[in-house]
């Protein structure tokens, strides 16, 4: 629709029969008027709706209605504002478990109606539908053209989407002609049982397909003339065939065989120009029908485009508007779903054996082979999107490729198992490893020397950390380093980095082992309190004790005095901050303050913050630091009745109130309000004229 035509309308007017019939019609909610004029070429229906508003008709909103699309807009804004929801929902109607409740709209005019129905009947006609008879009132006639207007704006939609998507699927290729074979020979490879009857005196290996006799003393094959003494057979025991000597499920045949339906899934990956295709295939194996001659079926059920610039999904699914079962973008499943082997691949067999075919595709360069080849064997779990999952990979980091060409194969595994660790770490696509992973040739060469040439991604943090610290590490105390068990701390080796400041990682090495330290922190611990205390950390007699945990014990309760002294001199400062606070303050007007029945106050020492907050039961007792460090300012706002009893607690910042909260963290009461107000006011001038003297 042409919106500036639209616009350029006059606005319908509030005639004198209009505010007559909202006097007639109780309960009434809008009065409907209707014209039909051309408007940019188009034949439109315009729909004007007035409302009630107190003793006053004014215009509320009007729906213009044209052959393929509908809009409405907002008379009660001066500017204009469009609506592109249905009629029925502006005006008030709403659906119920049974019935749509109407808005109790009146027409102004019988031939108001009439316009209405007259545009409708021919509506459908030219449209061919019989929605439009759905009722006999005018609302029921707007309801039904908007209803379909919107069903075939929505069907429009999702032709175009499966258009698209057809158009991508015309990427994928015939299957290579050898993949019937490989899903029989490779993708069930590990599904085969030894199926047997006692009674009945056989025995079958669907793996190998010979056919046994169970005797007394052994199971025999006359052609092949092999047997085995050992007729220990049990139902889902494994089972070594005698023929093929590969181990399987040996299964009775009077029971279990009618539950023997097996899936696998296989992942094929394929050229198409510039583009790698990833299929995924699910294949089940029947048994239960003819155990000799078992049903195979196939149907590919994933599909994945990897383009030069983009990651593309598809499933073979039910395509949620149409029921068709189609090729779709993916489906969100809820948290109630859980699928089964048929429906999402838990492990798969790769049909490639090498990757020659991505030479002129956007894969080239990914090393996808190297990849698994060198780094998956390594990995503890194996997941059936690896391939796809290691192409995203190298999507979102090119240089993957430098570090698996030099054989960084343990880095590479923790940066695709760990989802934004190479961000994390400062990893950034750089023309060779050096810039790539931000450190020099020589720690270049320290790394290669000490992790014989395959770092992890704790190596290389190490190395960066030392460097950050100005420390120089050799191979030895990269070594020591990089074995050292981290105790749940994460960066554990940092403590060890701080300590080579005063000491050698290998006289502290030595020590923790000769002092059988389980706990290394409880050493750093007791460093600490030293350091803190003001000890000389370059004594070794200090640092290196020849009892630990007898000194360990001793300086644990030196460290707690000193710690206790120290907390009573803090709170002294803060006490005696706060009483120059209050001198500076009453000497001029905010702590004068009495209004609404209320005063203000600073607290006279630290001790009453904590009071404060567990009385009116919040934080504020543990601001005291942050008061101290003048981050912030508390108040206490207080009854001039009962000045000794907390009431509300004001923090003061940056010349404004950041809080002020009651009991439980209350929000203000009108009174309190009001009197914080003037108290701001009055603090904020206080302190710009304390500025303006400062400066």
């Amino acid at each position: 629709m042409d919106k500036r035509a639209l616009s350029s309308l006059p606005r319908p007017k509030v005639k004198k029969q209009y505010q007559e019939l909202r006097k007639m019609v109780s309960g009434m909610k809008g009065i409907v008027t209707a014209d039909r004029i051309e408007i940019g070429g188009e034949d439109t229906l315009v729909i004007n709706c007035f409302k009630p508003n107190g003793k006053r008709v004014i215009p509320w909103f009007r729906t213009f209605c044209q052959e393929t699309e509908y809009i409405s807009q907002d008379l009660t804004e001066k500017k204009t504002k469009w609506r592109t929801a249905a009629f029925d929902y502006i005006a008030g109607f709403y659906i119920s478990d049974t019935y749509r409740i109407k808005s109790n709209l009146v027409l102004a005019s019988p031939h108001d109606g009439e316009i209405i129905v007259e545009f409708m009947r021919e509506w459908r006609e030219r449209n061919h539908t019989n929605r439009c008879d759905a009722g006999f009132e005018f609302e029921d006639y707007i309801d039904a053209y908007q209803a379909d207007i919107r069903d075939r704006k929505l069907a429009e939609k999702h032709r175009k989407i499966c258009e698209k998507i057809d158009k991508r699927m015309e990427l994928f290729r015939e299957l290579p002609k050898d993949y019937q074979q490989f899903i029989e020979k490779r993708v069930f490879d590990d599904y085969n049982y030894f199926f047997y009857s006692k009674k009945e005196k056989w025995a079958y290996c669907t793996r190998c397909g010979h056919e046994y006799e169970i005797r007394k003393d052994g199971i025999y094959h006359r052609k092949i003339a092999i047997w085995n003494h050992s007729v220990y057979l049990k139902h889902n025991k494994d089972y070594i065939c005698p023929h093929c000597n590969k181990p399987i499920v040996a299964k009775s045949d009077g029971y279990g065989k009618g539950e023997l339906l097996e899936a696998n899934w296989s992942v094929l990956v394929q050229p198409s120009g510039d583009n790698v295709l990833v299929r995924y295939f699910c294949h089940s194996k029947d048994f239960r029908e003819d155990f000799r001659h078992p049903k195979i079926e196939s149907r590919e059920m994933f599909r994945t485009i990897h383009t030069p610039t983009s990651v593309e999904d598809y499933e073979w699914e039910t395509y949620t508007y149409s029921q068709e079962v189609r090729w779709c973008y993916p489906r969100r499943r809820g948290w109630g779903w859980y699928p089964s082997k048929f429906q999402v691949p838990r492990n798969t067999v790769l049909y490639n054996t090498d990757f020659d075919f991505l030479s002129n595709t956007c894969m080239k360069y990914s090393c996808i082979g190297m990849f698994l080849e060198s780094v998956l064997p390594t990995m503890d779990h194996k997941s059936p999107y690896i391939v796809d999952g290691y192409f995203n990979f190298y999507h979102r980091y090119p240089f993957v490729e430098q570090m698996i060409k030099i054989g960084w194969y343990r880095l590479v595994r923790e940066l695709f198992e760990k989802d934004g660790a190479a961000e994390r770490e400062g990893f950034k696509n750089g023309r060779n490893i050096l810039e790539t992973c931000g450190i020099s040739r020589s720690q270049f060469i320290l790394l290669r020397e000490a992790t014989n040439g395959n770092p992890a991604l704790r190596d290389l943090r190490i190395i960066k950390h030392a460097e950050q610290k100005e420390i120089r590490l050799t191979v030895d105390d990269l070594n020591i380093l990089r074995f050292t068990h981290d105790e749940g701390y994460y960066d554990f080796f940092d403590k060890f980095l701080d300590a080579m400041r005063y000491t050698t990682l290998y006289k502290l090495d030595k020590y923790l082992k000769c002092q059988k330290i389980m706990h290394k922190q409880d050493y750093f611990d007791y460093t600490g309190w030293l350091r803190e205390m003001g000890y000389d950390m370059r004594n070794e007699f200090n640092i290196y004790p020849r009892n630990f945990v007898e000194k360990h014990d001793e300086m644990a309760k030196a460290y707690q005095k000193f710690k206790d002294k120290q907390h009573r001199e803090e709170i002294k400062k803060f006490n005696r901050m706060l009483k120059r606070m209050r001198k500076e303050l009453k000497e001029d007007n905010p702590l004068n303050l009495q209004a609404q029945g209320l005063f203000i106050r600073l607290p006279y020492r630290a001790a009453e913050l904590k009071t404060e907050g567990e009385k009116l039961h919040h934080c504020v007792g543990t601001y005291i630091d942050r008061v101290m460090k003048g981050e912030t300012a508390i108040f206490f706002v207080r009854r001039i009745e009962s000045p000794d009893e907390p009431f509300y607690t004001l923090e003061w910042k940056d010349h404004r109130i950041v809080q002020c909260r009651g009991s439980h963290n209350c929000g203000m009461t009108p009174e309190v309000k009001a009197f914080t107000m003037l108290f701001a006011e009055l603090m904020k001038s206080y302190e710009l004229k304390r500025e303006a003297v400062s400066a």
